[in-house]
């Protein structure tokens, strides 16, 4: 693939907030991804991001967006981006690949994948959600894979909703995050949280803690920034 970069603004004008927003998420590419940012398009308008271009592999365009999502100041974001086809990878190579590095994995040996026109449908079972989700990173890192679609099953726990609460609770009490002030309810095995927290490291984890718990099918996160 040949690789270009996009050249950021130089003229002496005041830059707008679009313009902030795009020199920031730019940088954050080009920071976090490098090279594999470099045939990455961004244009911003009204806090609208539209990002298009080409990638190697699905797991960079999501990771990609989820950069944009970090970005001050970014109300939308639309993902254009494609990801790189090769005329040799077949879907039989893809579905041995992802089936491959599934199994290297001991939480995702019950998990298996099929493989058609470069979408994976992931089948069998995890213990957690976040097992499920790990899944879906694996499948989206192998070439030629364009989307991944999570149909792997989560066994039903016998938790009511206030016992799996308890144990939400219990699991970010222990983690490095200001969890006093983030909320929780569960409704049928779904989490919703909400409140506060001091940076988006810390919002990202206390999802990630939620879909480790056994029970939790689903986690809606409405955490908010602590304003400085």
């Amino acid at each position: 693939m040949v690789k270009k970069r996009v050249n950021k603004i130089t003229d002496n004008k005041v830059p707008s907030r679009d313009d902030l927003i795009t020199d920031t998420l730019k940088d954050q590419l080009e920071e976090k991804m490098q090279a594999s940012s470099m045939d990455i398009n961004v244009f911003c308008r009204d806090g609208y991001v539209h990002m298009s271009g080409m990638v190697d592999v699905l797991s960079e365009k999501k990771y990609a967006e989820s950069i944009a999502k970090g970005i001050t100041g970014v109300q939308k974001i639309e993902n254009k981006i494609t990801v790189a086809m090769d005329s040799n990878i077949t879907d039989s190579h893809m579905e041995k690949e992802v089936i491959n590095k599934l199994q290297g994995v001991e939480k995702l040996s019950s998990v298996g994948a099929k493989v058609e026109d470069g979408v994976a449908n992931l089948l069998g079972s995890t213990h957690t959600l976040k097992d499920a989700h790990t899944a879906m990173n694996i499948a989206s890192s192998v070439r030629g894979i364009k989307d991944v679609v999570n149909n792997i099953h989560l066994p039903r726990k016998d938790f009511d909703d206030a016992t799996l609460n308890s144990y939400v609770t219990q699991a970010l009490s222990t983690a490095p995050l200001s969890y006093m002030d983030i909320a929780h309810s569960v409704n049928n095995g779904k989490l919703t949280l909400s409140g506060y927290v001091n940076n988006r490291h810390e919002m990202e984890l206390a999802k990630e803690i939620a879909m480790d718990v056994e029970g939790v099918r689903k986690v809606i996160n409405k955490l908010k920034l602590r304003k400085s």
